[in-house]
C-alpha cells in the first residue's frame, strides 16, 4: 500500500512557516507562506506523483531552496535525531576504524539505556534492560554520515500514540493535550539526562557527590549510559563528544527540549564522567519514587481548593502510554496550565497507590515543578 505523505508534507510547512486555514473534512487546504506563495495541499499525496512533485517545486521555489533538501526535510519530518560527533583533534584527517566503532557502539548503548531509564529513573540497571524499552529502540536507523567531525546522524521516528479518552464531569473544567509518543521520551531522556549531567557534574568541576547525581538520576541518568560515554571518550584519538538533538516537528518538542551537549574529553572531565559511573554504581537503599512526564490531563472544579492533573508516564505492562494522577492546589493551576501548552516535562515525588482498574494516583497533594529547575547548578 502506498502511503500518504499529505501530514508529513503538512508538518514540513509548519516549521517553514506557512499557514493555513481550516479545510473541510476531506477537502484541499490553502496553505499561504506570508502573502508570497499559496498552494493547495489535498488530504491524500502519494510520494512520487506528479502532484508530489508539483508541491515540493511549489515549496522549494517560494522559499528559495532546493527540491532534494526539501524532500529529504519531508522525510525526516517524523523524526526525532540524535547526532553523536567527535573530533579526532586539529590536524587529523580521520579517526581509526576502531574508534568510530567504539562510538557508533556506545551511541546504540547510551540509546538502549535511556529507553531503560525512560520507563523509571533508576541510578544502575545491571541486567534489568527493559524490554519494552528495548522493542522500542529496535526502530533507530543510522543515517548517512553527515558533513563535520566524524557525525553519526541515529534517527528514531514518533509515532503518534492513541488518543486519551475523556469522560469530563457536569460542572468540571477539562483540559487535555496530546500525549507524548514513546519514541520521544526516550530520546527527550537520553538528551535531559546528558544535559543535566553537564550543568551538575561538567560545569561545577568538581568530584561529584551521591547529592549532585539525584538530579542527574531522575532525568534519566543511568551508570551504564555514561559507562557508555566513559567508553568514547578513552579512546586515543578522540578529543570530544558531542549530541546534538532535532525535534520532529510532526510531535512539538516541550519547550525544555535541549538541543546540545558536548563533553569534553580531556582527562579532568574523563575524570569525572569515571567518578559519576562508580557512584552510580553504589547500591542505594531507599529507590527513588518519581514520577516524570508532560502533564496531558487538567480537571478543576470552580471554587474548590484543589484539583487533579495526570503525568504522563510509561505503562509497566505494555508500550502503551500510561498515567499518574495528582491531587495539586487551585493555586497552582495557572502555572500548571502553561506548563501543559509547553510540552513542559514536570516532577513529583511521593507514594503511588496503584488502584484496579483505575491509573495510579499519588496518595498526597503535591506540588509539581519542571524538570528543568532541577537541572539547575547547585551550589
Amino acid at each position: 500500500m502506498t502511503e500518504n505523505m499529505a501530514d508529513d508534507l503538512t508538518a514540513l510547512l509548519l516549521t517553514r512557516g506557512w499557514t493555513s486555514q481550516e479545510p473541510n473534512p476531506g477537502a484541499s487546504a490553502l496553505w499561504t507562506l506570508r502573502g508570497r506563495a499559496e498552494m493547495y495541499v489535498p488530504p491524500v499525496v502519494t510520494r512520487g506523483s506528479f502532484l508530489w512533485s508539483d508541491l515540493v517545486m511549489r515549496i522549494s521555489t517560494a522559499q528559495d531552496d532546493r527540491t532534494d533538501v526539501v524532500e529529504r526535510e519531508i522525510e525526516l519530518v517524523r523524526y526525532d535525531v540524535t547526532r553523536f560527533r567527535v573530533d579526532a583533534g586539529p590536524g587529523a584527517q580521520g579517526i581509526p576504524l576502531e574508534a568510530g566503532a567504539t562510538v557508533i557502539g556506545s551511541a546504540f548503548g547510551m540509546l538502549r539505556a535511556a529507553a531503560t531509564a525512560a520507563r523509571r529513573p533508576r541510578q544502575s540497571i545491571g541486567s534489568n534492560y527493559s524490554r519494552i524499552g528495548d522493542e522500542i529502540i529496535r526502530d533507530a536507523k543510522l543515517a548517512h554520515t553527515e558533513v563535520g567531525s566524524f557525525v553519526f546522524p541515529v534517527m528514531l521516528k514518533v509515532s503518534p500514540p492513541d488518543p486519551l479518552p475523556e469522560t469530563p464531569l457536569p460542572g468540571v473544567d477539562v483540559n487535555s493535550t496530546r500525549p507524548e509518543s514513546s519514541e520521544r521520551r526516550v530520546t527527550r531522556t537520553l538528551a535531559q539526562a546528558l544535559t543535566a549531567f553537564d550543568r551538575h557534574v561538567l560545569q561545577p568541576g568538581r568530584d561529584p557527590r551521591l547529592a549532585d547525581l539525584t538530579p542527574v538520576v531522575i532525568a534519566g541518568g543511568t551508570k551504564e549510559l555514561f559507562a557508555q560515554v566513559s567508553r568514547t571518550l578513552a579512546e586515543p584519538d578522540v578529543s570530544w563528544l558531542e549530541t546534538a538533538f532535532s525535534w520532529s516537528p510532526a510531535e512539538s518538542p516541550g519547550a525544555d527540549a535541549p538541543t546540545r551537549v558536548i563533553i569534553p574529553g580531556e582527562s579532568e572531565a574523563q575524570a569525572l564522567v569515571s567518578k559519576a559511573v562508580r557512584l552510580l554504581s553504589t547500591p542505594k537503599s531507599d529507590p527513588l519514587r518519581v514520577i516524570t512526564g508532560p502533564i496531558i490531563h487538567i480537571s478543576h472544579a470552580p471554587g474548590e481548593p484543589v484539583g487533579e492533573i495526570a503525568i504522563q508516564t510509561p505503562s509497566p505492562t505494555s508500550a502503551r502510554y500510561g498515567r499518574v494522577e495528582v491531587t495539586v492546589r487551585q493555586e497552582q493551576l495557572t502555572e500548571i496550565h502553561q506548563w501543559m501548552d509547553q510540552g513542559t516535562t514536570v516532577v513529583v515525588q511521593g507514594i503511588v497507590e496503584r488502584r484496579p482498574g483505575r491509573p495510579a494516583k499519588l496518595k498526597e497533594i503535591a506540588e509539581p515543578r519542571p524538570l528543568d529547575d532541577t537541572l539547575q547548578i547547585s551550589s
